[in-house]
């Protein structure tokens, strides 16, 4: 279903806005996107909009399918880099190959997958999809093409944990449990390994010793796809974990109680398995429908709200924030949602469009996000796998560059604004110069100061103000129209000061305030 975008709307600067995100949370760990993300963006990382396997500078290297992320205890972000068959590790300065051996491609020049134990350098990968990492600094990687679980150990040797190379669904010791293109992983601190078994339709646990159980029940749904056909396909079931059913599980989560949340992607919602009560529920999403037994997958839809009612298309990776928040890769909604106290929200991206656009939260665009990670300096990094990138949602660029000195600032798009004045505060409405607005946001200024009046002119536009009155009168194709300002101009030595949060909104850019550090942030929308 096609969903019509998202306007950006420049926001109050009212000072009753003040900071977004929690006032405890330190600029060295900064969740504020958890709260109400109006002060973070979206940037890219590594990657560019065509694919390779390129190595080096963020800006310069690529990336092939990046499907999943984890943060080592080092701070490196592992990549699970599937269509390169490769594990890339990324700092803010290098795009680096951790692991996995390039063999050559196919016939029409594709990379090639291949299962080997080895030495980093020469271990071999089929399109490696989940990645979790242990506080020993050892990864596990749900090595979806060889059908098995691998590890990385903080040496750089790679062995599998359990799984052969081939598809199954039994249970045993290492090589003797099977998988079927098994999507994510996650481990906990006694070092068991869940699995979300895609294909299986199972979650699996796997000791550290490599003996895989199952938890949940197999499906037994049949599917006609045509006439004629039939196909094995997931279900849904809530309820004690050994009888509940999911469908095509891919995303896996797990909360500091030790509980793991599931992706459960051919259902549309978000799973949460209760280990000490012994039972599976639905968190977000409802309960499935499916078409009369021609329905692989239940309806895909998007929508907010209180959890119940929120709608998924194909969610996949997920984290908890350390404020208990669960972030969702929507993959087919092409956004970033969040799940806390009962609602679903969407962070960034627009709901059920694709597209490459880095930017402020609501102009932002993903192409099939499948994976997020939340950083130890609470920045979220987002696997965005059909844009072939890395992205990265932080604070407002220039944010380390400001701070409270009881004067107000301007960013505009990262750069401090210099003025011929310094910024008012008047009735809640932060004022500049009209010359550093005019020069700031690209208009054309004249200033009567016998009268005190001025005008701004822009693209054919032309604004009439007046100082000490709220009304500017805009002038367009020939036709006025009077509009009310958020604060009324005033002349100070000379000078005179206008609001300008409507003149920003009027040039349709984003406008913000930080009330941590007093400063207006005035940014381009998409950048």
């Amino acid at each position: 279903m096609k969903l019509p975008s998202r306007k950006v709307l420049a926001a109050a600067l009212g000072l009753a806005l003040a900071v977004s995100g929690p006032a405890a949370a330190s600029a060295a760990a900064d969740i504020g996107w958890t709260q109400s993300g109006k002060l973070y963006e979206v940037r890219t990382w590594a990657g560019q909009a065509e694919p390779g396997a390129k190595d080096g500078k963020p800006a310069e290297a690529s990336l092939f399918y990046p499907y999943s992320i984890a943060q080592l205890p080092d701070g490196k972000l592992l990549v699970a880099d599937r269509g390169n068959h490769l594990i890339r590790t990324l700092t803010r300065d290098q795009l680096a190959t951790y692991s996995g051996l390039s063999i050559g491609g196919d016939e029409s020049g594709l990379p090639l997958g291949a299962y080997h134990d080895d030495k980093a350098p020469q271990a071999a990968f089929d399109s490696p999809k989940g990645v979790a990492v242990d506080r020993q600094s050892n990864a596990f990687v749900a090595d979806s093409g060889n059908h098995a679980i691998r590890k990385v150990a903080q040496d750089g040797t790679v062995t599998t944990l359990a799984g052969n190379g081939l598809l199954g669904s039994d249970d045993g010791q290492g090589a003797k449990a099977t998988f079927n293109a098994p999507s994510d992983v996650a481990v906990d601190d006694r070092g068991n390994v869940y699995v979300a078994d895609t294909l299986n339709h199972l979650i699996r646990k796997v000791a550290p010793d490599g003996t895989v159980t199952t938890l949940n029940a197999a499906s037994t749904r049949v599917v006609q796809v045509v006439p004629g056909a039939v196909e094995s396909a997931g279900d849904f079931a809530d309820g004690p974990i050994a009888s509940a059913k999911f469908n095509e599980p891919s995303g896996l989560a797990l909360d500091p109680k030790g509980n793991l949340y599931v992706s459960d992607r051919g259902n549309q919602n978000i799973r949460y398995i209760d280990f000490a009560a012994g039972t599976v529920t639905t968190v977000a999403g409802g309960t499935p429908t499916y078409a009369a037994g021609s329905s692989l997958y239940a309806a895909g839809d998007y929508a907010d709200g209180l959890a119940a009612d929120a709608r998924f298309h194909a969610p996949e990776g997920l984290a908890v924030a350390p404020d208990g928040t669960l972030v969702i890769a929507d993959g087919l909604n092409h956004a970033v949602r969040l799940l806390k106290d009962g609602k679903v929200t969407t962070l960034a991206g627009e709901g059920g469009e694709y597209g490459a656009a880095d930017g402020v939260l609501t102009a932002a665009m993903f192409n099939h996000p499948t994976d997020v990670a939340v950083l130890s300096d609470g920045r979220l990094a987002i696997a965005d796998e059909n844009g072939q990138k890395v992205r990265i949602l932080a604070k407002y660029s220039g944010s380390n560059t400001v701070t409270k000195d009881g004067k107000v600032k301007t960013l505009l798009n990262g750069v401090l604004l210099k003025t011929e004045s310094p910024a008012l505060l008047e009735q809640g409405a932060v004022l500049l110069p009209l010359r550093s607005v005019g020069q700031a946001l690209g208009y054309e200024v004249s200033f009567d100061s016998r009268a005190k009046t001025a005008k701004l002119a822009k693209g054919g536009v032309v604004y009439g103000i007046a100082g000490g009155q709220k009304k500017v009168v805009k002038q367009m194709n020939g036709a006025s129209s009077e509009l009310v300002l958020n604060g009324a101009p005033v002349v100070r030595n000379g000078s005179l000061y206008v609001p300008v949060r409507f003149f920003a909104a009027e040039a349709n850019l984003d406008i913000q305030w930080d009330g941590a550090v007093g400063t207006v942030v005035i940014r381009t929308p998409t950048f």
